[in-house]
């Protein structure tokens, strides 16, 4: 049976309004864990009243 461990990383949007997400770092972000070995398996976009206050990146790679 394969095992796996899982991460969870935040990302917050910046700006005054924490309106601004930089695609390019968040690609900085994704491929610096990928070259680790992690996969990702979801996200969830934390949001109130329309508006995005964080968002979850979860992770998952293998134990073998």
């Amino acid at each position: 049976m394969k095992k796996f461990e899982y991460k969870t990383v935040k990302v917050e949007p910046k700006g005054f309004w924490q309106t601004k997400l930089d695609p390019e770092e968040l690609d900085k972000i994704l491929n610096a864990l990928g070259q680790e070995g992690w996969e990702l398996v979801g996200m969830q976009d934390l949001a109130v009243n329309g508006t995005s206050w964080t968002f979850h990146y979860t992770f998952k790679r293998s134990l073998d």
